[in-house]
C-alpha cells in the first residue's frame, strides 16, 4: 500500500486563505494524504471554514493559543500518515507535490527529509534558490531549509518535536537542527520541483520583526544556543565568535540586497521568469 502522508496546516487568523490551501490539498496527483487543520485559538472565521470543509480526509482541531510550534505538535500527534508535511494556513501546494517528494522515499527509503524551493506570490513574485547540499555547521548558522519539507513522522514519535518556547519564530530552523543532527548519516534531498507557494503579505512578516528587534533575535538564538551547547561547541568553540560571524554576514546580506543594482536585477529576473 502507497505511504500515507499526514499534511498539518496550522491556523491562526488566517481564514480568508484556508480554503485555497485546502483546495491545493485535494487537487493533489498523489491521493494517499490526510489534512489536519489545527486551529490555534483563532479570532475570525477559522472554525466556521474549517467545518464546512471538514471530511473523511480532513479534520479539525481546535486548540487555545499556544503559538506556530503548538499548534504543528498538536497537528503531528493527531497524525496517522507514515510522512508529515507541515503547511501554513496561508500557503498552498502545488499539484505534483506529494508525489514527487513520495517518490524520493520510495526510492531511498533512508532519506531523512525532502525539500525543495519555492515560489512567492502576493505581495512580491520570486523564487529561493536554496542550496542543494548543505552541512551541519552551516545549518547552524541558519536555515537551510522551509518548514513544509517532509520527513517521516517516526522521528517525532521518537521524541524530535517543535520547542513551544519558541513563539518568536526559527522554530522550524531548530526543529532540522534537532533532526538532521541526532540522524547525521541518512540524506536530505532537495527535489527539483517548487513544493510549495509562498504567500507574501504588505504588513510586517514575522521575519522582518525578528530580525528588526535584537532582543528577540538574541532571545532565539540563545534558547538555541542553550538547547544544543554541545553541538554548537563541536563545530564552533567560541559561541561569541560564531554571534559576531553571524552578525557581519546578516549585515553584509542586508546591504547587498538593499542596494540599486540588486533591486534592479532581481526586478529583471522576475520579469522574465
Amino acid at each position: 500500500m502507497a505511504n500515507k502522508v499526514s499534511i498539518i496546516v496550522p491556523c491562526f487568523n488566517h481564514a480568508k486563505y484556508l480554503e485555497e490551501c485546502i483546495l491545493s490539498i485535494k487537487n493533489q496527483s498523489y491521493s494517499n494524504w490526510e489534512c489536519i487543520i489545527v486551529d490555534d485559538g483563532s479570532t475570525d472565521d477559522t472554525e466556521a471554514v474549517s467545518r464546512k470543509l471538514e471530511n473523511e480526509k480532513i479534520q479539525y482541531v481546535y486548540q487555545e493559543n499556544r503559538g506556530l510550534s503548538g499548534a504543528r505538535n498538536t497537528g503531528i500527534r493527531n497524525a496517522s500518515g507514515d510522512y508529515i508535511l507541515p503547511l501554513d494556513a496561508d500557503d498552498t501546494l502545488n499539484p505534483q507535490a506529494l508525489e514527487k517528494m513520495i517518490a524520493v522515499f520510495d526510492q531511498a527509503p533512508e532519506t531523512l527529509i525532502v525539500f525543495s524551493d519555492t515560489v512567492t506570490f502576493g505581495h512580491t513574485s520570486k523564487k529561493s534558490n536554496l542550496q542543494e547540499k548543505f552541512t551541519l555547521k552551516e545549518l547552524l548558522l541558519g536555515n537551510k531549509l522551509y518548514c513544509t519539507s517532509m520527513f517521516a513522522k517516526k522521528y517525532f514519535d521518537e521524541g524530535i518535536i517543535y520547542d513551544e518556547k519558541l513563539r518568536h519564530g526559527f522554530e522550524d530552523w531548530e526543529f532540522w537542527i534537532q533532526l538532521i543532527s541526532s540522524h547525521r548519516e541518512q540524506p536530505v534531498t532537495k527535489i527539483d520541483y517548487p513544493v510549495f507557494n509562498y504567500r507574501s503579505h504588505p504588513e510586517t512578516s514575522m521575519i522582518k520583526e525578528i530580525t528588526g528587534s535584537n532582543d528577540k533575535k538574541e532571545f532565539i538564538y540563545h534558547t538555541v544556543y542553550e538547547k544544543h551547547k554541545a553541538l554548537f561547541h563541536e563545530f564552533f568553540p567560541s559561541y561569541i565568535a560564531l554571534l559576531n560571524r553571524k552578525t557581519f554576514y546578516e549585515k553584509k546580506l542586508e546591504n547587498i540586497y538593499g542596494s540599486k543594482p540588486y533591486r534592479i536585477y532581481n526586478f529583471l529576473i522576475n520579469l522574465f521568469r
